[in-house]
């Protein structure tokens, strides 16, 4: 499922102005977050909404149906888009660094930015991210026992990979994007608080101010 979210927030300007169906407002609403966000909702009274968020390096869209709550509206996704997924493609020797690790794309293009923890069996860590060629370093002699990696636009999250015992290894993660930047909301609220809906999501309160035609 893929929405492009520059098509999506035109179509979402040129809808009609706010009206309330049932407890709930229905209409177009543009995000008041600050000048480095970009949002619209759309909550038609058929039942159907769509949703688009530009803020930085994250892009995300979303269509699905709304039900309306004792004032709240609980919107879901639909068809429910499938996460993103991190899997360990192979672990190889290397005659270069003691330790590397290199997470890409299907296709074999690096990802920077990709947060990692290495655990040691003295129960140290050490944390650190990816550049688009890998990381590497020498450890001084230190073996770590387990790796995960982390994606911090979305929160993706490998599950804890085991590390063989020996030195010199590359180790190279696969992140499968899936439906990536689709939005999963399930039952996910949005409040009608002093004449704004608020979308919670993400662990944030992002508020959205009605469009109306001039």
């Amino acid at each position: 499922m893929t929405i492009r979210p520059a098509v999506l927030l035109l179509s979402l300007l040129a809808g009609a102005a706010p009206a309330l169906a049932a407890d709930c407002p229905t209409g177009v609403f543009i995000a008041t977050a600050g000048p480095d966000t970009a949002s619209a909702l759309e909550i038609d009274p058929s039942g159907q909404f769509r949703y688009m968020f530009s803020e930085g390096a994250v892009d995300e869209a979303a269509e699905g149906r709304w039900q309306c709550v004792e004032g709240a509206l609980l919107l879901s996704t639909q068809p429910r888009p499938k996460p993103p997924e991190f899997h360990l493609a192979d672990i190889t020797d290397s005659a270069e660094a003691p330790f590397s690790l290199l997470v890409t794309w299907p296709d074999g293009q690096g990802i920077p930015a990709v947060d990692f923890k290495l655990s040691f069996d003295d129960g140290e860590t050490i944390s650190d991210y990816t550049q688009s060629d890998g990381w590497s370093y020498d450890l001084g002699g230190r073996r770590p026992r387990s790796v995960q990696v982390f994606e911090p636009f979305f929160g993706t999250i490998s599950p804890v990979i085991p590390l063989p015992d020996r030195d010199h290894i590359r180790v190279n993660i696969v992140l499968t994007p899936n439906d990536m930047g689709v939005a999963d909301f399930q039952e996910t609220r949005v409040t009608n608080e002093d004449g704004r809906l608020i979308l919670h999501w993400r662990d944030r309160a992002i508020p959205y101010a009605a469009s109306r035609d001039d």
